[in-house]
């Protein structure tokens, strides 16, 4: 039976989807700036300072360090977004979620309160029908 919620219910289902689909997004998202952080901190750890060579080799060393510090840096930093847009999604879906499950108590409610109307009509109705055959049997 469809009840005045249920276009309602249809519409906060799909923002709940959408909230759902957002939160795996910004999950992945928190992964991959994980892992891109880990894999620079491991480049930072293969380089190394020469022992021997040049002034311009040590230069060079020194620039690629510099570079893998900012690099981690960055990724730091990309990681943090990614934790609070995970956080801020979180809150989002949490809030789709009860959203939907309101109206949705809602309709089930409109649903068993209609249920229960008709019911009550049956029983009126097979009550006259009882009161009519009763009265129209000869005594």
């Amino acid at each position: 039976m469809k009840s005045k919620y249920t276009p309602l219910v249809k519409l906060k289902k799909r923002d709940l989807d959408h909230a759902e689909r957002d939160l795996v997004s910004a999950n992945s998202t928190l992964v991959l700036a994980s892992m891109a952080l880990d894999n620079a901190y491991i480049l930072l750890q293969s380089l190394g300072l020469p022992t021997s060579g040049t002034v311009s080799e040590f230069t060079q060393s020194q620039i690629l360090i510099q570079a893998q510090h900012y690099e981690i840096e960055q990724c730091a930093h990309n990681l943090a977004k990614a934790q609070q847009n995970l956080s801020q999604m979180q809150q989002r879906f949490k809030a789709a979620m009860i959203e939907y499950e309101k109206f949705k108590y809602l309709e089930l409610q409109e649903t068993q309160a209609h249920s229960v109307k008709i019911k009550k009509e049956e029983a009126k109705m097979l009550d006259e029908i009882g009161v009519m055959t009763y009265k129209s049997e000869p005594l």
